[in-house]
């Protein structure tokens, strides 16, 4: 790391020690819950894991499956390796998936378990893949996530600066297909420091994420978050009964909506 640099690994290496035992994300799914020092041990032994498993600096890592803690996971691990992160609508179709993917040539692709119908109806057309992983801790058709943090391989940092890649977001093609636009490391903290200002964020708020990781709001919404020390509280589907009560029991402070979102929690 040059003098300058600071790059989305380094936040999580000074969140570790800033904010040690404070929850870092809690999974409304499943009660998982993680500290920023275990974020940091985690998003290590993945990162170890994925390299032991050949991914090196600059690859890219698909991503399709709902929010969850191996996602966010994948940020961290991405961010260790110098990797970057590619992730995908759901919403799309096969072909539009299909597209996306080999328009980006990830090395390796984490699937959630309700969309791999979905990538095995077009695994022949994505030749650069060499390897599937389910996301998440439920089982699936492919190798087990945990198989990559199972045997702790040893992490060996890369040189990474902050002008580096970091994520792949693509465009909503407004004119033809989507494009995909490269985040460096610096782009998505300095949105961070931005956001982090403009909302007076402390560590004492409680973020309810509720926007998907693919979209670049429910990107910025999560690393934000952990940016300031707050504990993001996921959900992978809305639900307007489950939402209240988080807001209630998590005594949430902030929260990105919509219209209709915000009517159902309201009513």
């Amino acid at each position: 790391m040059g003098l300058y640099d600071f790059t989305f690994y380094d936040l999580i290496e000074r969140n570790a020690i800033c904010f040690k035992e404070k929850d870092a994300w809690f999974d409304a799914d499943d009660h998982r819950t993680l500290t920023f020092s275990q974020y940091k041990d985690r998003v290590d032994q993945l990162a170890g894991g994925l390299q032991g498993a050949g991914i090196k600096k600059g690859d890219r890592i698909g991503i399709l499956g709902k929010n969850c803690l191996e996602y966010f996971l994948l940020y961290g691990a991405a961010a260790a390796l110098g990797a970057i992160l590619l992730p995908i609508n759901w919403r799309l179709s096969a072909e539009e998936v299909c597209s996306n993917l080999n328009d980006c040539q990830p090395t390796v692709v984490f699937v959630g378990k309700e969309y791999q119908d979905l990538i095995q109806g077009i695994k022949e057309k994505l030749a650069s893949v060499e390897i599937y992983y389910n996301l998440g801790s439920e089982g699936g058709e492919f190798l087990a996530f945990d198989s990559l943090t199972d045997t702790r391989p040893e992490l060996v940092l890369e040189d990474i600066s902050t002008d580096d890649g970091f994520v792949i977001m693509h465009t909503a093609a407004m004119a033809g297909r989507p494009r995909g636009a490269l985040l460096s490391h610096g782009n998505v903290l300095c949105a961070n420091i931005h956001f982090d200002a403009i909302f007076d964020l402390t560590s004492q708020d409680v973020h309810l994420s509720l926007l998907p990781l693919f979209h670049v709001s429910g990107l910025f919404m999560a690393t934000m978050s952990f940016h300031a020390g707050v504990l993001n509280v996921n959900m992978s589907k809305f639900d307007a009964a489950k939402a209240v009560q988080l807001i209630e029991d998590k005594h949430v402070t902030m929260l990105f909506t919509f219209s209709p979102i915000l009517g159902s929690i309201i009513e």
